[in-house]
């Protein structure tokens, strides 16, 4: 999959809103292609319960998740902090996702790395927590 990223922190942005809003063709190889072959996913429940992923047993969850409708149901991002330095970046973002029976706010942390012309993920730590409506 060739991608046009840029180099920028808008072009950061870009990058991930590939996951956040994917179009109806949205498969594996979407994944693949941001996340590092030496990505590693910290998630972190509201009981503090840590769980560690690699990279192919992450896009396993994930795209598990985004079957069907849910895929294009949990599009609402809030942008706290954008950061690019040479060929690293860096967002802080929130989402509010409803993967499960639940309502659930994460605050998702990323590092990226710029790699093949491309933003590709090397760290994300995921705080999620009950979100009331």
């Amino acid at each position: 999959m060739k991608q046009q990223d840029e180099k920028t922190e808008e072009g950061l942005k870009k990058a991930i809103y590939r996951l956040i809003e994917p179009d109806e063709n949205f498969c594996m190889a979407s994944l693949d292609a941001i996340y590092h072959d030496d990505m590693i996913v910290i998630m972190i429940d509201q009981n503090e319960n840590k769980t560690i992923f690699r990279k192919d047993a992450f896009k396993k969850l994930i795209a598990s998740k985004l079957e069907g409708e849910e895929r294009t149901k949990n599009t609402w991002a809030k942008f706290i902090h954008t950061e690019v330095n040479q060929d690293k970046g860096h967002i802080v973002v929130k989402r509010r996702v409803n993967l499960t029976e639940e309502n659930n706010e994460l605050t998702v942390i990323l590092d990226f790395v710029w790699e093949d012309n491309r933003w590709q993920i090397i760290r994300e730590v995921i705080f999620s927590y009950l979100h009331e409506q």
